[in-house]
């Protein structure tokens, strides 16, 4: 896991994570790469077998919720797992300069940043300028059966993965290229399941 000499493929480190993500919900965790070693062997590089953008939620720490360890997975977080520049050029970078060939997007239930916006709460300072990247999956899921910030947090997921499967000019030929794939998640907070969108 996360050795430069050996990087899976996307669909391997596909089965890692959801692998990770099952021994997390059994209480079985193996807490793996988190000793002295592996921190020291890392000094020299990192070769993640996963980026995951996440919501920046203290509830959702993705290397917690794939048993993941020191060096495996790229995170980027933020409020409502949405996309700007700078976190495109960050996965853009574990892409194209770390290999990594899995990206997920991973959505959650009860996610505050959606449910302010699907809310139509007044958002003051600079948490308004989440608002623009959620309006559009709110919109579309509205009328929808089930919760509504649920389904606009999964929406976002599957908007954002589409996104960046399409964002010239580095993902979109990397994914043409089959050396990435790009994948929506969804992380249920009680059951610390995730599911694939």
């Amino acid at each position: 896991m996360g050795d430069a000499t050996s990087i899976p493929t996307s669909d391997k480190a596909l089965d890692m994570l959801l692998e990770g993500n099952k021994r997390f919900t059994t209480t079985t965790p193996s807490h793996p790469h988190q000793d002295a070693e592996r921190r020291v062997a890392l000094g020299n590089g990192q070769a993640p077998f996963a980026a995951v953008l996440a919501c920046a939620d203290s509830r959702v720490p993705p290397e917690v919720l794939f048993d993941s360890g020191l060096g495996d997975l790229f995170v980027v977080r933020v409020a409502g797992n949405i996309i700007n520049d700078q976190l495109l050029g960050s996965l853009e970078y574990a892409a194209a300069h770390l290999h990594t060939p899995l990206i997920m997007v991973m959505g959650h239930t009860k996610c505050g940043a959606i449910g302010a916006v699907a809310s139509g709460a007044e958002l003051a300072g600079h948490i308004a300028s989440l608002a623009p990247a959620i309006q559009p999956a709110v919109d579309k899921v509205k009328g929808q059966a089930g919760d509504l910030t649920d389904n606009a947090a999964k929406e976002v997921a599957r908007m954002t993965a589409d996104g960046l499967r399409t964002s010239q000019p580095i993902l979109a030929d990397l994914v043409k290229a089959g050396k990435l794939k790009v994948v929506p998640a969804f992380y249920d907070l009680e059951s610390g399941v995730i599911e694939l969108l």
